[in-house]
């Protein structure tokens, strides 16, 4: 009886937290729309479904392990004092800040399916426990009117709760855990139409907020206060790539930036003063800011940005609209029947009202005082119907926006150019200045090493011919010694070529010497080689002594690690995975900074995730054609 009565009480806790969990779940609907306080909401979601895991897996049985996630990253302050996100940079860690932490918590592969279980809980894993707390509930009304059915309730709440605590573990781990097999064509519909309904919704009120910094630039502008646009855009800008970032996740819009780079900061002149188009300035903050404002009032992307910010009056309210119908639709199935009397009573124990005139009504059922109600089925129906109308809205309504931002958003072909020639100039200065370092390097290693060396055979040969007739003796040392030194310098000249341009590379391959370098590595490192033939040389140059740099710095933290080489679409991959602790930062060291150089002499590009606990994820991508049949061995 004791175990009875216990898993009454829990099943009554359980019934609680879904109730509670479901307004949460509209809190957070309402939150992501309003979007500031996004990160805090999803962050309260995932501590309240925390919680739910350990209940059913304490209480109810559930195979549902806790899931870990580390804390959102911190932006770090440069050391020009700017905080970076992404490629914008910020004089204040607020934004950043909140940047880092909506991606934090808006990237997280469990979040949607969390949320659904929040909001779903109280129609599907969390049924069967609520019917404990209305059998116990009314055998506390009607004791006096009808005696038996208060015993009758009272013990049928104590005998089912046990059998309906398993039943919820059940349900919640079948809603919580991974599905092993693939949704149906339905319902894969639903979902989607359902994510873009509220995922439209978000992007109504993203360009809204940049709709208001909109406002805000064209009132400074009237006021004749050109000199607000710098600050008003430093806002208007991150707003319009947040929105761009989200659009892509959400919908896969191609919407690449198409903001013009910074030019290059002028030499000052003999006098000390710095010359930008036609006025000269003494002070390099005026310069500075002179220079940021007259590429922002001249870049067409800023007009771009506040033409298109104008579209969110129209297109909010219909970008909205999805999400309204389908709201509407969830009164109908859900808050109408929350009504009906059979569920007047948890739903007065969950909020806390004692007293409703549907606990009277029930109570006066129940001793036959009024004649019992049927429940109005219609509203189920319209709410269906109309929730189905909503969903789909959602496809054409996010067509229209994805239309408006592209026509507007995308860079245009003078943008592109520009970008394009910006990054050939910095990728021609890198190529040049790893040349120039790497002619340094094999001369010093040619004056300190093979050099030194030759330079002591000269000499000791020298001092053989001096003492051949006098002391043969000391000769012949002299002669063992000058052979082991030019030995030795001749390995050093071997191992400085292989530094060059090893052996293995221009005989077997890139897969072959990465394989090589993977033996040579003082841990284990699986590798995996997927390529169709050999590469250009220079690619294969670059790839390899990337992939040199990357398992040398993974070997001074992880214990295992991985490599995979693979040639799609006429892209050569390299992804590099290690054990390690994470938290690698691209800034914090010139390794990653000059493989990334070395890459983008070839249009390529690195990608770095090292989230704090590992594992770190290094993605090395170069555009590249096969130029010859497989000839690597597996």
């Amino acid at each position: 009886m004791t175990r009875h009565v216990l898993a009454l009480a829990r099943c009554t806790a359980l019934a609680l937290l879904a109730v509670a969990g479901f307004g949460y779940g509209l809190l957070v609907v309402a939150a992501a729309t309003v979007v500031l306080p996004f990160p805090r909401a999803v962050a309260g979601q995932f501590r309240l479904v925390a919680l739910g895991r350990r209940l059913a897996r304490t209480w109810a049985g559930a195979d549902l392990p806790d899931i870990e996630r580390g804390p959102p990253p911190v932006p770090q302050r440069r050391p020009d004092g700017w905080y970076v996100h992404g490629t914008t940079l910020f004089k204040s860690p607020v934004v950043p800040r909140w940047l880092a932490r909506a991606d934090h918590y808006g990237e997280d592969p469990e979040a949607a399916r969390e949320w659904y279980w929040l909001v779903a809980a109280p129609f599907t894993s969390a049924l069967p426990i609520l019917g404990t707390p209305l059998l116990i509930v009314t055998g506390l009304l009607v004791p006096l009117l009808q005696p038996w059915v208060s015993v009758a309730a009272t013990a049928a709440a104590v005998l089912v709760a046990p059998l309906a605590l398993r039943w919820y573990g059940r349900l919640t781990q079948a809603r919580l855990r991974p599905a092993d097999r693939k949704p149906s064509a339905p319902w894969r519909w639903i979902s989607r139409a359902f994510a873009l309904t509220w995922h439209a919704a978000g992007l109504a009120g993203i360009s809204l907020a940049v709709f208001g910094a909109t406002l805000l630039s064209l009132v400074a502008l009237v006021l004749s206060l050109g000199g607000l646009l710098l600050p008003i855009t430093t806002v208007l800008r991150p707003l319009v790539e947040l929105y761009r970032r989200f659009a892509r996740e959400w919908t896969g819009a191609d919407l690449p930036s198409p903001y013009r780079p910074l030019p290059p900061p002028p030499v000052a002149d003999q006098d000390g003063t710095y010359r930008y188009g036609r006025t000269l300035y003494d002070n390099r903050k005026d310069l500075e800011f002179a220079r940021r404002y007259g590429s922002v009032a001249r870049d067409p992307a800023t007009w771009r940005d506040q033409l298109w910010s104008l579209g969110a009056l129209p297109l909010g309210p219909v970008s909205l609209l999805p999400a309204a119908v389908v709201s509407l639709g969830f009164f109908g199935l859900v808050w109408q029947p929350l009504t009906w009397v059979i569920w007047a009573v948890p739903l007065g124990l969950a909020t806390g009202y004692w007293v409703t005139p549907f606990w009277l009504w029930y109570a006066l059922e129940l001793a036959g005082l009024v004649p019992a109600s049927i429940p109005d089925w219609t509203s189920l129906l319209t709410g269906l119907a109309v929730t189905l109308l909503g969903l789909l809205l959602a496809v054409p309504v996010t067509r229209l926006r994805l239309w408006w931002d592209r026509a507007l958003l995308r860079p245009t072909a003078a943008s592109l150019l520009a970008t394009r020639v910006a990054q050939l100039s910095t990728s021609r200065a890198d190529a040049v200045d790893a040349q120039a370092a790497e002619l340094r390097r094999i001369e010093r290693d040619l004056h300190d090493g093979a050099q030194a060396r030759l330079i002591a055979v000269g000499l000791g040969l020298g001092a053989v011919a001096r003492l051949m007739e006098t002391d043969p003796v000391r000769a012949r040392q002299l002669l063992t010694q000058a052979q082991e030194t030019s030995a030795a310098a001749l390995d050093e000249l071997r191992h400085l070529v292989r530094g060059i341009h090893p052996p293995v590379l221009a005989e077997r391959g890139l897969g072959d010497a990465v394989r090589a370098v993977a033996l040579d590595t003082p841990l284990p490192v699986t590798v995996h080689v997927d390529l169709p033939g050999r590469l250009d040389p220079p690619v294969e140059s670059a790839v390899y002594f990337a992939a040199c740099e990357t398992l040398a710095n993974a070997a001074r933290v992880a214990s295992h690690v991985a490599v995979e080489l693979t040639h799609r679409d006429g892209r050569l991959r390299l992804v590099v995975t290690d054990d390690g602790p994470g938290g690698a930062d691209p800034a914090g060291g010139t390794g990653l900074s000059g493989i990334r150089r070395r890459l983008t002499a070839f249009d390529g590009s690195l990608s770095l995730h090292s989230p704090p606990g590992g594992p770190t994820v290094v993605t090395m991508e170069v555009p590249c054609a096969s130029s010859s049949p497989k000839t690597s061995t597996s």
